[in-house]
């Protein structure tokens, strides 16, 4: 069971991380690529902004703003809920297609882990912007 769920769990804590230590802030020509669309990241946010603040009070902004500098790509195993929760914290342009190859899952296959993405009822310029856009504009990949 630590397997299924302790990878997005460890994505949440070094986004947490990064977050708490300022890193973003401290060097924001880096380009951070967090796995698995930040797993539980999305839904704690709001969560974050209100409590973090009292811990780390010299934080340079709400933590959900530094969250939303990053980007994520959108291994979710083939969850609609993982994507849309991820597309509306994050939003298109910082969603990156993302594979865990070669570990894929012996339920999903290469292909599908790109294919849901255009079946969970996201507006087509989103899933244009997912798919095709994100990258390239993240590497400046020409």
């Amino acid at each position: 069971m630590a397997g299924a769920a302790g990878a997005a769990m460890e994505d949440c804590a070094l986004v947490l991380q990064l977050i708490a230590r300022g890193v973003p802030a401290r060097f924001p020509n880096v380009k951070y690529v967090v796995p698995h669309l930040g797993g539980p990241l999305p839904m704690l946010l709001h969560r974050l902004d209100n409590q973090v603040p009292a811990q780390h009070p010299n934080l340079p902004e709400k933590p959900s703003v530094t969250a939303r500098r990053l980007y994520y790509d959108t291994v979710g195993h083939g969850s609609e809920a993982a994507l849309l929760c991820g597309w509306k914290a994050f939003g298109a342009d910082h969603l990156v297609t993302g594979s865990d190859y070669p570990y894929l899952m012996d339920y999903e296959s290469y292909t599908e882990t790109f294919a849901y993405i255009s079946t969970v009822g996201l507006p087509q310029p989103d899933t244009d912007q997912i798919l095709h856009r994100s990258a390239h504009s993240l590497f400046n990949f020409k």
